[in-house]
């Protein structure tokens, strides 16, 4: 079977499944806070991050991904879309067919993470153009800066390569859903004590999203962030395909 209808099949099972919904409750969660932020504290916001920032759009999106937590919830949602979209396989007895029929596995597993990767391009747009939109609505700037916009976008979606592959290599190593979930709490608790180091940040995964702010990051943490989210991205992919093709079937 060729590698697009693998992909074909990963979305056609996403658009089949819950995974849909969870696509977009990120969105409607940040959505949420933002809006109650602006109408409760707009002034506060436009002044709060003066005399650096004076933009109100720019302090919208420095709010957005600091106080609002942004990156966090976009990493929540890149783990439970992970976790959602091998649970399906392993819920259809389907992952069991792949490991013991001698089709390829790489395939099967670079369509995982592509369909990863997929769902977590769709959230960061949806996630400009919900901030682009609240921008023009509550007047928070006489131009909104779009292109800032769209560089912020790239910005997390090269940061977000090191989780992804990081997901892929901790299901090659368990397909046990509450266990990946409970690695991936207590990894994420863990990091979130590092949050203050930016020396460190730039090498996990899980706080690599926290730099992809252009506004209040350093342009050096910014690539450094970028280029260890590709490095964590290419090593975990190549440990996790290792680890995959040599499960043995009778373990599962």
């Amino acid at each position: 079977m060729s590698f697009v209808k693998y992909l074909n099949l990963e979305f056609i099972k996403i658009k089949s499944s819950y995974i849909k919904y969870t696509l977009i409750l990120p969105i409607i969660i940040s959505l949420g806070m933002i809006l109650i932020d602006i109408i409760l504290r707009k002034e506060a916001i436009i002044s709060k991050y003066s005399p650096i920032i004076t933009d109100g759009f720019q302090a919208l999106l420095v709010e957005n991904h600091l106080a609002l937590i942004w990156p966090i919830i976009l990493l929540f949602s890149i783990i439970l879309n992970s976790i959602s979209i091998f649970y399906i396989d392993l819920k259809n007895n389907l992952l069991t067919h792949i490991l013991s029929s001698p089709i390829s596995r790489n395939k099967y597993y670079f369509s995982k993470l592509i369909s990863i990767l997929t769902c977590t391009i769709i959230s960061i747009l949806l996630e400009g153009i919900v901030l682009v939109i609240v921008g023009y609505k509550f007047s928070l700037s006489h131009n909104i800066d779009i292109p800032l916009v769209i560089r912020y976008m790239w910005m997390q979606f090269f940061c977000c390569f090191g989780i992804i592959g990081l997901q892929g290599f901790l299901f090659a190593l368990t397909r046990k859903v509450t266990f990946l979930t409970s690695i991936n709490i207590a990894a994420l608790c863990c990091s979130i004590l590092l949050l203050r180091y930016p020396s460190i940040t730039k090498l996990i995964p899980y706080l690599q999203i926290a730099n992809s702010m252009i506004l209040v990051t350093n342009g050096e943490l910014i690539v450094n962030s970028i280029f260890f989210s590709c490095i964590n991205f290419i090593v975990f992919t190549a440990l996790g395909l290792i680890i995959f093709n040599n499960i043995d079937i009778q373990e599962e």
